[in-house]
């Protein structure tokens, strides 16, 4: 039994020992240095801009957040434009589709109605054609007034896209960091080689994909420039060939 005993004693002396040089080494070993590498990212300059943007919702809010500003088109070559004289649209008459980076001075936002919106049925025997929101501008050093559609109403519902149509502060300051000479093909609504798919945007206006596959930066996009067809094609987001319509 005693020697029973000193077995049981021994194997706890033994296990007590172990402990303690557990215990002792990790108080005296030498900090872990702290995992500070961090994840590759494909982020570049242009991601880091973010443009101011307004938070309307109908009307009111539109003409409070837009009368009086100076706004740049963003969207460029895609929405057509028209005479306002006399607090009404000439809907009748198109003015052409707005130039990118177009520097306009918002004088008003209205609510009107198109004549040649296709009426819709909103009740049995009820039919009606939906608001169209109106901001009305005038084109840097021009005295004439025009007015595009910033969205529209329907019973009360809005839907706008003021912040899909104009940039807030000059384009130029936002991406200061361009190349001069990318800036000046943006200027002429020109597409050269090298630019992104961005910077060819801002010049041509709106790209739609010539045939199927690829991904943004890494696609063939035919831009019809307001008549003047352009079809980009982008490696890594890099413009590699520009070949205007013949």
């Amino acid at each position: 039994m005693r020697k029973q005993i000193q077995i049981i004693l021994l194997v706890f002396l033994v296990l007590a020992g172990i402990r303690l040089f557990f215990i002792y080494r990790g108080r005296h070993a030498a900090p872990t240095a702290p995992n500070t590498a961090r994840p590759t990212s494909n982020l570049n300059a242009d991601d880091y801009v973010v443009p101011t943007q307004v938070h309307s919702t109908d009307l009111k809010s539109a003409k409070e957040d837009l009368s009086g500003k100076t706004v740049w088109v963003k969207a460029g070559n895609q929405v057509n434009y028209f005479p306002y004289v006399g607090g009404q649209v000439d809907f009748k008459h198109s003015a052409g589709l707005l130039p990118p980076l177009k520097k306009l001075q918002i004088t008003n936002v209205i609510q009107s109605t198109d004549p040649n919106a296709k009426a819709e049925e909103i009740a049995p025997g009820v039919r009606v054609r939906a608001q169209r929101v109106m901001a009305a501008f005038k084109p840097e050093g021009e005295t004439k007034s025009y007015a595009v559609s910033i969205g529209g109403s329907r019973g009360g519902d809005y839907t706008l896209y003021i912040n899909d149509m104009f940039f807030f502060e000059d384009p130029h300051q936002l991406y200061k960091h361009w190349p001069p000479e990318i800036w000046a093909a943006v200027d002429q609504h020109q597409a050269v080689k090298g630019m992104n798919e961005l910077q060819a945007a801002l010049a041509l206006g709106a790209g739609i994909p010539a045939g199927s596959g690829g991904s943004f930066g890494n696609r063939t996009l035919k831009f019809d420039n307001n008549g003047h067809s352009v079809t980009v094609t982008f490696e890594s987001n890099r413009a590699t060939q520009v070949v205007p319509a013949s």
